[in-house]
């Protein structure tokens, strides 16, 4: 890949995903591109930040079906090692059998269903959800010697694909709730630097009584029972 080429593909490619109209040409677009670098098939997952402890998550795949069904129906989600290392945008992930050691059978059972090497990389969408692109092939060893090419064109297409998604408005990157007024933003900053409600209500030359209906408002938005929670997915989710 020499750097001519390379900005040569991205110019195109970038024009190509911005020609897209409606979500399902998404699917196939990475498609061409990932059979292009010799792959076979892919999986886009869209993991956002909150909630905490389960956080929401959309695939788009052309992985064989019944090989997405066990991941599902085994929890794969849980050990899958390059999810958790692919939480930083732009790192790429070569998949190895010594990587997958403490996840189980989930290493035997992808290859049984043909997933013999592929290889991951994220970006980050404004909302901070995280887009995790990955690639297979029925190949053995077949990235290697391939990982800065795969490392930067993975990291461009997740990045292209998080924005036709927000263009399009799919569902798959909607934020929690985003329609916050400035007010309810000077409470939520607030909130997170540990002030109290009498406190904030100091500061805003506002009543306690305001600055509470507006903490409980968030709350319901937010589906959470308390203002720490408000603060932190605020935070998570790059509203503060």
């Amino acid at each position: 890949m020499t750097t001519d080429n390379y900005f040569v593909w991205r110019g195109e490619t970038e024009n190509e995903f911005q020609a897209l109209t409606e979500v399902v040409q998404v699917k196939s677009l990475i498609q061409k591109h990932i059979e292009a670098l010799g792959f076979d098939s892919f999986a886009f997952l869209v993991q956002h930040p909150v909630p905490f402890t389960r956080p929401r998550v959309f695939l788009f795949s052309t992985y064989p079906e019944s090989w997405v069904k066990r991941y599902e129906s085994e929890n794969y989600y849980a050990v899958d090692p390059v999810l958790l290392l692919c939480q930083r945008p732009g790192r790429g992930v070569e998949w190895t059998r010594d990587l997958f050691t403490g996840a189980g059978n989930l290493w035997a059972e992808a290859n049984a269903a043909g997933l013999n090497s592929g290889f991951s990389c994220s970006a980050m969408a404004p909302n901070r959800a995280i887009g995790i692109l990955s690639i297979a092939s029925s190949l053995h060893s077949h990235t290697q010697h391939l990982r800065i090419q795969l490392e930067v064109k993975l990291h461009f297409l997740a990045e292209l694909s998080l924005r036709v998604l927000e263009r399009l408005n799919d569902s798959s990157m909607a934020v929690l709730s985003n329609d916050f007024s400035q007010r309810e933003l000077e409470i939520l900053k607030w909130t997170a630097e540990g002030k109290t409600s009498a406190e904030i209500s100091l500061i805003l030359a506002i009543s306690e009584h305001t600055v509470n209906f507006h903490q409980k408002n968030m709350q319901k938005r937010f589906n959470v029972s308390n203002k720490t929670q408000i603060a932190c997915y605020a935070a998570a989710i790059g509203l503060i």
